[in-house]
């Protein structure tokens, strides 16, 4: 997951540009269907599962992207909700 993950920001992500959680999940599941499945715990709800998610995100942030405030956008389910955004940096 992690591996997808980086591919999506440094193959998918113009340098510069603000992105999210939810665009990065969403990625996952229209692109990375089996690799959005299998890293899934059959205990995990999706709320934690998508925490998850963006936390592998974040550990980018030392060199390829830059943690930024919250933002707010539509979720998988359709519903506007804070989450965490950051700016990928120019390589």
């Amino acid at each position: 997951m992690k591996a997808t993950i980086e591919t999506i920001i440094r193959n998918e992500i113009r340098p510069g540009c603000i992105f999210d959680a939810h665009t990065i999940i969403d990625y996952l599941i229209q692109n990375h269907t089996d690799v959005y499945l299998a890293a899934h715990q059959n205990n995990w709800t999706t709320e934690y599962y998508h925490s998850a998610i963006s936390r592998m995100i974040d550990e980018f942030g030392s060199n390829l992207i830059e943690r930024l405030e919250e933002s707010w956008s539509r979720n998988i389910h359709m519903n506007y909700t804070e989450n965490a955004c950051w700016r990928k940096n120019s390589l």
